[in-house]
């Protein structure tokens, strides 16, 4: 019952996000061509988790992961309104803590030094780049990276890691001239706990997961920025996955930015209020995509991909010639 109740009220929530005459969709935006030359740096702050996540996630403490998905329930907003609202966060974001636990293995993990690490290289491997490292110089344009993980469940035990790379760039005065996400998923899901768990030996798979989604942020801003993406404004696709923050599989429109064998980078047509607006990166294996025309909706309802039943041996063994 409560999973049908959440099926019937994401769609609706999409919609409104979408249609309403207050929505924006700046997250879909390519980045600004007039700008040659901009300095860029990272910020060691963390987005504030009421503005640009949804309720009840949880914040690993000295770390910059986030764990959703895990949400269950809305009856003390009902009860209460806007204390609610505080309450049943509160209650989400204690389950998602005692859901993680120990999480101590994890805890040395330094996204920051660790972005600042693939940016240098990736702007050194491309000498036409229209990025430098560092504060602007006066008069100069800024882009500010924050980086962060979402732990985002995906079914009641597993756990799916993103990285997210939050972009602002403004001129000289401040104004800022152009915002977006870059949100890379892991291939692989799997609990946290277990010999085979995230945090077994040191959290060793979720580091090497997280680094590797964090990479592929990074290499598909810099294609973005520099304009080697496709961004067709004309085509159409629908992407169905599971996106970050959200436990249940979506199938979403938008259009495509980069178009590579293994993996694919998609902007949903969807406003920015919707926590994970902005260019999504998806391993192909975990997600099913299909083409869409312009006066398709921007949810539809979402078709689980379909299973190849197993060959029997009886089937890949050819029957004896006839004599």
């Amino acid at each position: 019952m409560l999973k049908a109740a959440i099926y019937r009220v994401i769609p609706v929530a999409l919609c409104i996000a979408t249609l309403a005459g207050c929505a924006t969709f700046n997250n879909s935006e390519p980045f600004p061509k007039e700008q040659k030359q901009v300095a860029v740096d990272i910020s060691k702050e963390m987005p504030s988790t009421w503005s640009e996540m949804p309720t009840g996630v949880y914040a690993v403490p000295n770390t910059r992961l986030l764990v959703s998905g895990h949400q269950t329930g809305s009856g003390a907003a009902m009860l209460f309104g806007p204390l609610g609202v505080l309450v049943g966060s509160a209650i989400n974001a204690e389950r998602a803590k005692s859901l993680l636990g120990d999480d101590k293995a994890i805890a040395d993990h330094d996204m920051v030094a660790v972005t600042e690490k693939l940016l240098k290289e990736g702007l050194a491997a491309d000498g036409a780049a229209t990025l430098t490292y560092g504060p602007a110089a006066a008069g100069a344009s800024q882009l500010t990276l924050t980086p962060f993980g979402v732990l985002s469940y995906i079914n009641d035990k597993d756990v799916r890691p993103y990285v997210v790379v939050r972009t602002a760039l403004k001129d000289a005065s401040g104004k800022q001239l152009w915002s977006t996400r870059y949100i890379s998923a892991s291939a692989e899901a799997k609990p946290f706990a277990g010999e085979s768990g995230w945090f077994a030996d040191n959290a060793k798979s979720l580091r090497a997961a997280l680094d590797q989604s964090l990479k592929r942020s990074i290499d598909v801003m810099l294609r973005d920025i520099a304009g080697k993406t496709l961004r067709d404004a004309t085509k159409w696709t629908y992407v169905s996955g599971q996106y970050a923050f959200v436990k249940e599989p979506l199938k979403v429109k938008g259009t495509v930015v980069v178009d590579e064998p293994d993996y694919i980078a998609f902007t949903p047509r969807l406003g920015d209020v919707i926590v994970f607006t902005g260019v999504n990166i998806f391993d192909r294996k975990i997600v099913s995509i299909a083409e869409a025309t312009e006066q398709d909706p921007n949810f539809a309802k979402y078709e689980p991909m379909p299973v190849e039943p197993a060959k029997s041996a009886a089937t890949t063994v050819s029957a004896p010639a006839a004599q």
